[in-house]
């Protein structure tokens, strides 16, 4: 049984060393539990426009819950900012999660038992005789996602699990979120299919560096949900062990370049990028909810690089909107000549 440490037993006649040391100790036993510390510190220092309970960020309104996403999007160069946001409202998102796992050489024994720790993660898929380990949303969705998939607009509880997005409105149901799809049978909860498979995604492309024994897999992905699409892209660095394609820590990019967007407003995209050692993901463009991209008119080029033994291997994409019939080179661009 635990002891509850009263007050005016701290305070109580015997002294006031015994009085700093018991508060010593409180102390103590309050700073083990950092976590849940942080927690109700951050819900105090949150407004009436997001707030932080039971584990998920809960957004007022639309109004809110889009503005917090195009800050994300706006900043999605700096992972430490939105990381130190994050933390200021109480929250580890799915993509820090991500990020921290991917970090780990998939060989390693350590990589296995963090994927089965945080099952919500990772999308797995097969290509080309290789896992990829994938967010199952975009990147700016997971920033807003806790380590389970769940974020809340108003009362609408959404989770994102695997290819699929959950929806419920009512908060006692909210464990049946976490059934596989074909289990869920309540009429209450709606399911939407978010994404296709990778080897039917409508942009996957390998090049090869000299000695075939590493390459990098450039990845073009599309989301919808209930009032937005998503375009993400993922560069991918991989090399062979015993036959198979495993992630490697190759010096990567992924770079979207200048275009223009018409949803329904048309404007100009600006340049951004994503550079890391192993892999590296950005969020291309995503729509606001009374948008939907018209790709006849719509353009955005983009490319993935990877570096090994100051060797540069490029895929370039001459537009990432183009679903239908995607197209791609790969061209022998320097780090001084790169497009954008």
């Amino acid at each position: 049984m635990k002891k509850i440490i009263q007050f005016d037993e701290i305070l109580s006649s015997n002294g006031k060393f015994k009085g700093v040391f018991a508060l010593l100790i409180l102390f103590t036993i309050l700073s083990c539990n950092r976590e849940d510390y942080t927690v109700k510190e951050a819900q105090l220092a949150t407004n009436d426009e997001i707030t932080f309970r039971d584990g998920r960020l809960i957004f007022k309104d639309d109004i809110a819950f889009n503005n917090h996403q195009r800050w994300l999007f706006e900043n999605q160069d700096n992972p430490q900012l939105i990381a130190e946001k994050n933390e200021s409202l109480g929250l580890k998102s799915l993509t820090e999660y991500y990020y921290e796992g991917m970090k780990l050489d998939e060989t390693d024994p350590l990589f296995a038992a963090y994927v089965a720790k945080y099952p919500s993660v990772f999308l797995k898929e097969s290509y080309d005789n290789s896992t990829l380990y994938l967010l199952p949303h975009s990147l700016t969705l997971c920033y807003i996602a806790n380590k389970d998939g769940f974020y809340q607009i108003s009362n609408h509880i959404y989770r994102i699990a695997g290819k699929y997005l959950y929806c419920l409105n009512d908060e006692s149901k909210i464990e049946m979120l976490y059934l596989p799809k074909d289990q869920i049978s309540d009429e209450d909860i709606k399911v939407l299919y978010t994404r296709s498979d990778a080897k039917s995604d409508y942009g996957q492309a390998s090049i090869y560096f000299s000695n075939h024994n590493f390459r990098i897999v450039s990845s073009l992905t599309y989301y919808f949900d209930y009032v937005q699409q998503y375009w993400d892209m993922i560069t991918n660095p991989q090399h062979k062990v015993l036959g198979v394609w495993c992630r490697a820590q190759l010096y990567t990019k992924t770079a979207k370049g200048p275009g223009v967007i018409s949803e329904p407003y048309t404007h100009n995209i600006p340049i951004d990028s994503a550079v890391n050692t192993g892999l590296s993901t950005i969020c291309l463009w995503y729509t606001l909810p009374e948008g939907t991209v018209d790709e006849t008119i719509s353009y955005e080029p983009a490319y993935s690089r990877g570096r090994l033994d100051g060797v540069y291997k490029y895929v370039y994409w001459d537009d990432v909107f183009n679903r239908t019939n995607p197209t791609h080179t790969y061209p022998n661009y320097t780090p001084a000549t790169e497009p954008f």
